[in-house]
């Protein structure tokens, strides 16, 4: 039985949980109307233009739009767009169903290693040289093009040749219906995502590089090209050779409310499925997105709470992983795991972010890197800058991302399987009171995972071990110089509510250890360090607040020089 709104007693239309086939949501099902990115695009007089937006934000979806709109088909397409915002444009509607289109995703070409992945790229193309095979067919097709077909089809197409793929059959489509084609590439960075994190990102870059410009560099057989991906990567120059390239990331006002659903979409939504009082929980949970200034919901979790009878949950989660943030996770340094870590407990930052990201094998190693990373995949969102210094803030989206965050990241810093033994280790001596087993278990870390230098300044050692404690976040509240009693301790872990575990103070003091020092000396030197850093969390009150509350304080004096550790629990 068809479900009804329960106010009006209508009957809802379906909705498009995993339905990318734009014609065909229009014709049968609930959606918003983004024609407003054709409008755009037809205005902005842009030869190719690159999107970028976070996984399940409707890049594909827009793409399919506008084919749709673009393509010259035997059947016009013009009543699926009667009743949206572009026809209202007579010089737009004079665009619709005028062009051949080549439209090509990549979001299943992630192959084992470059040569599979080059034929999943392959297979992708020659199937959309098959839909437009009649070009290769007509007489006035070019000897040397007809040949391509062929060999491309027959599979025996040299990988060199599969480059030029593109160009020739944007060539061979001008030629045969006299009209330059639109060109349609989505997901073009999931592949080089992929070959990057599996050790052939090279070849997938310069395969790129090529096959995207010689056909849409000068225009010369295209009319509008637009390409969508996850992440705007410059300075890898995979888009270098498109002199003619615009791009509109997150962080662009243009074209800010194509993707995903403005706050207006999401009440004409809830209106619709008869829970219009709704819109409070729908922004807690789904809301908070900021691209180019403009608030966006996440399309994919509102689509599938309103489906699943509004029960507010993370449904972003469950989605496609990332390659590149799971492999920035497994190789992060630990001073980052720590500033994640801290993140997490403070729920808003200022950290360093830029509009680009770098190099692809340098992201694990660069905390600018990694943040914008996260804005850009959509795990963060930016609340202002980057400023002249690259300085951000940023903050997470919603309560689903809180969520998702703490599921998709902080578990993979603190779970995996190399450390995940040792962290416990060191998080369980700390908050039983074994003084000795900490010391040891954090001493035998350092020698195994951190380098001298790494470990000689405060601050490392500081990110170091919020990163190994942010392990025990279900069971502590985790603060970082946060105020306690006088002062701001280094480390305070307070019991979570109904936790009978008591809470830890962890003061930490680096002293200044002479160069040729003997290891007797440098032993001394730490042990007073301790000491006076287990003096300081009673002579400021670091816990007194714990107490007040009836909770027991473990309080921590540390001393470190390189991978050597003392402790001091008696002021």
């Amino acid at each position: 039985m068809a479900k009804k709104n329960s106010q009006s007693g209508a009957k809802l239309p379906a909705l498009p949980v995993g339905n990318s086939n734009w014609a065909e949501v229009k014709a049968e099902y609930w959606s918003a109307d983004k024609t407003q990115l054709i409008s755009g695009l037809l205005d902005k007089k842009a030869t190719v233009s690159l999107f970028t937006r976070p996984r399940r934000f409707g890049k594909t979806f827009a793409m399919r739009m506008l084919k749709s709109f673009f393509e010259k088909t035997e059947k016009s397409n013009a009543d699926l767009f009667r009743d949206t915002k572009v026809w209202r444009n007579a010089a737009h509607r004079a665009e619709q169903g005028k062009y051949p289109v080549i439209f090509i995703t990549f979001k299943d070409a992630k192959g084992s290693d470059w040569a599979e992945t080059r034929e999943m790229i392959a297979d992708a193309v020659r199937d959309e040289y098959d839909r437009h095979r009649a070009a290769f067919m007509s007489e006035g097709c070019l000897a040397t093009a007809r040949q391509f077909h062929y060999q491309l089809c027959e599979e025996v197409v040299t990988p060199r040749n599969l480059q030029r793929a593109l160009g020739i059959l944007a060539a061979a489509l001008h030629a045969h219906h006299g009209e330059r084609p639109v060109i349609l590439i989505d997901e073009y960075d999931s592949p080089i995502n992929h070959a990057a994190t599996h050790g052939f990102g090279e070849e997938a870059l310069q395969f790129f590089r090529n096959f995207l410009s010689g056909a849409m560099k000068d225009g010369e057989h295209c009319r509008l090209g637009v390409i969508t991906g996850i992440l705007r990567v410059a300075k890898e120059g995979v888009l270098s050779g498109l002199n003619n390239l615009k791009v509109y990331s997150v962080f662009d006002e243009a074209f800010s409310d194509c993707f995903g659903f403005t706050e207006d979409e999401v009440r004409a939504m809830l209106a619709t499925f008869g829970h219009p009082e709704r819109i409070g929980e729908a922004k807690d949970w789904y809301d908070g997105y900021l691209f180019g200034g403009q608030e966006i919901y996440n399309p994919w979790s509102l689509l599938n709470y309103v489906d699943d009878g509004f029960k507010p949950r993370p449904y972003w989660t469950s989605t496609s992983s990332n390659d590149l943030v799971s492999e920035a996770m497994a190789r992060m340094t630990p001073r980052m795991r720590g500033d994640l870590a801290d993140f997490f407990e403070k729920k808003k930052a200022s950290v360093p972010c830029s509009v680009e990201l770098g190099k692809y094998g340098t992201i694990q190693n660069n905390p600018q890197i990694i943040w914008s990373l996260l804005v850009h995949t959509g795990y963060l969102k930016v609340l202002s800058g980057p400023n002249e210094h690259n300085q951000a803030l940023l903050a997470f989206p919603n309560r689903e991302l809180v969520r998702v965050f703490r599921d998709d990241i902080l578990d993979s810093i603190t779970c995996t399987p190399k450390v995940g033994d040792d962290l416990r280790d060191i998080l369980d001596s700390l908050t039983s009171g074994e003084t000795e087993k900490f010391r040891t278990s954090l001493e035998a870390f350092l020698v195994s995972s951190a380098s001298y230098f790494d470990t000689a300044k405060e601050d490392f050692f500081h990110g170091l071990l919020l990163g190994l404690l942010a392990l025990g976040r279900d069971t502590f509240e985790i603060a970082s110089n946060r105020e306690g009693g006088d002062g701001r301790p280094d480390i305070l872990m307070k019991p979570r509510p109904g936790v009978t575990l008591p809470g830890v103070i962890l003061e930490l003091k680096s002293p200044a250890v002479p160069a040729r020092a003997s290891q007797k000396r440098i032993d001394a030197l730490l042990a007073s360090a301790a000491k006076k850093a287990r003096e300081q969390i009673d002579e400021k009150r670091y816990a007194a607040e714990m107490e007040a509350a009836g909770i027991a304080v473990l309080k921590y004096g540390i001393g470190f020089s390189g991978k050597r550790v003392a402790l001091a629990i008696r002021g």
